[in-house]
């Protein structure tokens, strides 16, 4: 998809649809709004990182610009990745911070993904983050063991296709037998959250980070247990917690865990759209691997219980290109899997 100029910068616009105007004088962002796009709703666990890196990452911007966070939930992220790839602005004022699944959407071609996720200007992720699911401990099954080949299955929830949420559980169940049923159409992870409290479901699958940070009490007194990890080796604080992998049925079954596993090491990453100006890319670049690293911010992010492990941009782009070149009969396997 052609990438398109900031409106009223045509005649200044060089290839691709960079604006060629956007020279890196120290000043630009000085009396700026720079706003992160959020591809969820309030409360979940991207709208936690996003709000909390945009609390400090103007101090490391030339120009102490004000950050805002903008909600853009839908489609798991896909209407926010659509919105920053094409109609954002491309000035280097808006930053995309969608669900790191959508590589997955893309990979099996999943309906309207309208971009390429090799060319975003990635600025870093935040999290190398293995999907686990935790079940309330008076569900029914409390050990994945359990799980496989059970008649009656337990009930996680999800906000919806191209999720972690949902995806992640739907793979599993296929891969190993045991009898998840992803229940879609929660706003946010906090959603679901609740709909585990009130009992409508039994669990939920999603990023470790997450579950420690918003969910922590509940493994603490005992309300809930994570069950299942997925990755290729236990995550060192969940040594008693089996890998999924440990129960693939075959060799296909572990590509297929490979592949819910990717998202997970390059988790709630931060984006410029395409056509930003290489400089002003490097300032937002430098801006956050700085944010990640301040004082100010290692200090809240540790009172919310959230442990940062930050890739850069080439980083992700590896991550990307080798799932992108995923065997198609493995992706289409993986396609038929997750749709609802």
């Amino acid at each position: 998809m052609a990438t398109l100029c900031v409106a009223g910068c045509a005649a200044a616009c060089g290839p691709a649809g960079v604006d060629t105007t956007q020279g890196d004088d120290g000043e630009f962002y000085r009396g700026k709004t720079v706003s992160i796009v959020v591809g969820s709703g309030a409360g979940g666990g991207f709208d936690t990182t996003a709000r909390l890196v945009a609390r400090h990452i103007a101090r490391h911007i030339p120009g102490a610009p004000t950050v805002i966070v903008v909600n853009m939930p839908g489609g798991g992220g896909l209407v926010a990745a659509n919105h920053v790839f094409s109609a954002a602005a491309k000035d280097g004022t808006v930053v995309g911070l969608f669900h790191e699944a959508q590589m997955m959407n893309q990979l099996t071609g999943g309906e309207g993904v309208n971009f390429d996720l090799r060319a975003f200007n990635w600025l870093g992720s935040s999290y190398d983050d293995p999907n686990v699911c935790i079940v309330r401990t008076d569900a029914p099954v409390t050990t994945f063991q359990d799980l496989i080949g059970r008649e009656m299955p337990i009930a996680v929830g999800g906000t919806g296709p191209g999720s972690n949420t949902y995806d992640a559980p739907r793979v599993l169940a296929a891969a190993t037998g045991a009898n998840l049923r992803a229940v879609a159409g929660y706003p946010t992870t906090n959603d679901v959250r609740i709909g585990v409290e009130r009992g409508e479901i039994q669990g939920m699958c999603l990023g470790w980070e997450s579950v420690r940070s918003a969910s922590g009490p509940w493994l603490d007194d005992g309300y809930a247990r994570v069950f299942v990890q997925n990755g290729t080796e236990r995550h060192p604080d969940l040594q008693d917690v089996p890998l999924a992998m440990e129960f693939a049925e075959d060799d296909d079954s572990r590509a297929l865990l490979r592949l819910v596993d990717a998202p997970g090491a390059m988790a709630k990453p931060f984006a410029l759209p395409p056509g930003v100006a290489p400089d002003r890319v490097e300032v937002m670049r430098a801006a956050l691997h700085a944010t990640y690293r301040d004082p100010m911010f290692i200090e809240e992010a540790s009172a919310m219980n959230l442990a940062f492990q930050p890739k850069d941009a080439a980083q992700i782009q590896e991550i990307l290109d080798d799932v992108l070149a995923t065997p198609p009969e493995i992706a289409a396997q993986y396609r038929r899997i997750i749709q609802p």
